[in-house]
């Protein structure tokens, strides 16, 4: 997949904002990004990595329990 050149510079851009946000953040704002991507990831992510590599008990209900809406 290749990307333009421009959409190349627009993630690059949007990346470079997003360190620059994050640098500017105090440390309470920093706990409640990583909080809520920590949640993110267990509530959505994770289920779907323990079906993937056979962890979970019940891989229907694992998929099903999770599903994003």
């Amino acid at each position: 997949m290749t990307l333009s050149k421009k959409a190349a510079l627009l993630v690059l851009g949007l990346g470079a904002l997003a360190v620059y946000k994050y640098n500017k953040m105090s440390d309470e704002e920093r706990d409640a990004l990583k909080a809520k991507g920590k949640k993110l990831f267990d509530d959505h992510i994770s289920p779907f990595l323990k079906n993937a590599l056979g962890l979970a008990e019940d891989p229907t209900l694992v998929a099903q329990e999770h599903a994003l809406k």
